[in-house]
Order: structure tokens, then sequence, then C-alpha cells
């Protein structure tokens, strides 16, 4: 697209031509032609934009929900982690503790993620323990908690003295961003979904909100058999999602197909590299950003999809914080997975590149 100081250049060059002087810039024709280019070139910018919402391969935002609203589409919401909390005491009491839905925990620090119960639970007497089944206040991915982090109590219920989750919460998601919209777009018209064929399982799964992949396996246990799994990002979906996504095929499915639906077994793979900061970088910093390059490089691979340790590697070195790399083969190895699979990082090993990197 042209510039302001094109179309100002290409002004002040046509009315010398037409005039037979040049405009001063303090002149008030001067004035006239910057302040006149300046509306040319906004005009020219929303022509542009324009221009740019008229496709999905560039639409983005409000326009991108319209193009994918064509195709029955529309853009995941966030989506909480759930989990459990259990309450307890250290001595019990010789009556019942009510533990009401609604109650808040929370991780620790200033940013934690808060959590809500979401059903009535009572701690008995001569009890120590209850366990309720809880949900994260807000969506996204910062929302998971591992086992034993939720231990704060912002409401908390009189007679409980402690809070904890035994196992991890999981599930949350961050919002589809524009990208991750336009892609799942860009596959609705690659193929075309037509009720009896695999991508209309795969199409119709992945509107769920927290699913991010989909694999499907035609006759996986003999003719008129379909299997599923739905992944989330980065693992494996709560298992209230996946059984509303079962519910909803097996209401769509085909006659006489037998249609099961499932999470991809997590499939855990080690990565273990070396490496040399760039210049300006400690290997400290350099270190954590390629930590964070990895496991961006498993959160977007989809089922079924193969670890490739050379797309591992450019993504480390992309990070700018990376002068040069290389893996310890006798633990980092490409891996092709079954559809039925989801590779997520295992044990990440990183030390710093000695001698002559």
């Amino acid at each position: 697209m042209e510039t302001y100081e094109s179309v100002l250049k290409r002004m002040q060059g046509r009315f010398a031509e037409l005039s037979g002087f040049s405009a001063d810039d303090a002149s008030d024709i001067g004035i006239r032609l910057k302040v006149l280019a300046g509306e040319v070139y906004s005009l020219l910018c929303g022509t542009q934009w324009l221009k740019n919402q008229m496709f999905p391969q560039t639409a983005g935002g409000e326009s991108l929900n319209l193009h994918a609203g064509q195709r029955g589409l529309t853009r995941k919401n966030a989506v909480p982690a759930s989990g459990s909390l259990t309450f307890g005491r250290a001595q019990p009491l010789p009556y019942d503790v009510p533990v009401p839905a609604g109650t808040v925990c929370s991780t620790t620090g200033e940013a934690g993620a808060r959590f809500l119960t979401q059903e009535d639970a009572v701690l008995p007497a001569g009890g120590l323990s209850v366990t309720a089944a809880a949900k994260a206040q807000e969506g996204g991915r910062g929302t998971n908690a591992a086992p034993g982090t939720v231990t704060l109590m912002m409401t908390p219920p009189a007679g409980v003295e402690t809070v904890t989750n035994e196992e991890a919460f999981s599930g949350g998601a961050d919002a589809e961003t524009d990208e991750e919209l336009r892609q799942r777009l860009l596959q609705s018209y690659a193929v075309v979904p037509n009720g009896t064929n695999g991508e209309f399982y795969r199409d119709y799964v992945m509107k769920f909100e927290g699913i991010q992949s989909v694999g499907v396996l035609p006759r996986a246990n003999g003719s008129g058999t379909v299997a599923v799994y739905a992944a989330a990002k980065g693992g494996a979906p709560a298992p209230e999602l996946i059984d509303k996504i079962r519910e909803e095929l097996n209401r769509l499915r085909e006659i006489n197909v037998d249609v099961t639906v499932s999470a991809p077994e997590i499939v855990k793979v080690p990565v273990s590299l070396y490496l040399s900061p760039a210049s300006g970088f400690t290997f400290q910093a350099a270190r954590d950003r390629a930590e964070q390059a990895v496991r961006e490089y498993f959160d977007g691979l989809p089922v079924g999809g193969p670890v490739v340790l050379a797309a591992i590697g450019k993504r480390v070195m992309d990070t700018g914080a990376v002068h040069n790399c290389h893996f310890e083969t006798s633990i980092s190895t490409d891996r092709k997975l079954q559809v039925s699979q989801l590779a997520v990082p295992g044990d990440i090993l990183i030390e710093e590149l000695g001698g002559a990197a």
C-alpha cells in the first residue's frame, strides 16, 4: 500500500507541474497539501482494511467471526479448569459442618486463580474431610492447577480449617485466537463434511469449547464403528466434556453406526537438549525461553501428530535467545503417534552447550 510520504510527494509534484512552482512547506497551500495527503492516506488505509476483511485468509476479529458463521462455526470462548476440592480439619467435630456451593478457594500469589465449589457438601460429624466438585471462576489455561496448589479459602466455611486439591485442575483453555479460528475455518473449506465421512465427526467435535484437535478412526472395531479421540490444548479434556460430546454424536450418528468418544492416550515425550545463549542473554534467560518454546510446540500438536525434533529446534532458535543448540539423541527422538494418542512434554532437560559453540 502507498505510504503517506509517497502520497504527499505525488501531490506536491502534480501541483508543481500544473502551477509552475513548488509549494513551500510553511505556506497555506503546502499545509493544505499535507492535510489532504493525510486524508487520502487514511482513505487508502480504510480501503486496505476493508479488502483484508473480505477474505477469511486475511480477516480478523469480528469480521473473521462473520466468515466463520457462514460455515456454521463460532469462536470458542475461554474454558475454566475443573476438578475437586477437599476440605478438612485436624480434629473431628461432634456435629455436621456444611460446605455450601460457591465456596471460593484460591492458589497462592497475587494473581492466584480462584475456584468455586459446584455443589453443597457436608463434613460429617466425627469426619475429618469432605470433597466437592469445583470449577475455576474464570476461563483460561492459567486456571489449570497442579495437585496441592489450591490451599487458600477466600470464603472459609465455619468449622473448616484446610482446603487442598488432591488431584490437578485440568481442562482450562484460552479463548480461540484469530489464527486458530482461521485454521479451523479454512479446513472446513478444504474437506467438506457430508454427514458420513470422518470430517463430519471431526468438524462437529471441533465446535466444542475446550477442544483443540480431534482424531477420527473409521472401522475402529470393525465395520460400522467409528472411534473419536478429542483432545484439549496439551492434554485431555474434562470428563464431563467427553460425556457431552459422546451424547451429541450418538444423537447425530448414522443408522447402524457405533460411535465411541474418548480422550486420547497421553504419551509423555522427554526432551533433552544443549544450548549456548545468544549475545546479550544469560544461559538462564535462554534456557527459560527455550523451555517455553518446547512447551508451546507440544501445545500445538494435534491428536496423532508426530513429534519432530527439527521443528522443536526451529522453535528454540526462533526465540532469538539461543545461538546454537543440539539434542541428546539418546533421550530425544522423533516420535510417530497413532491417531488415538497425543504427545505431551515429559521431562525437559536443558543444559549449557560447552566447547566451541
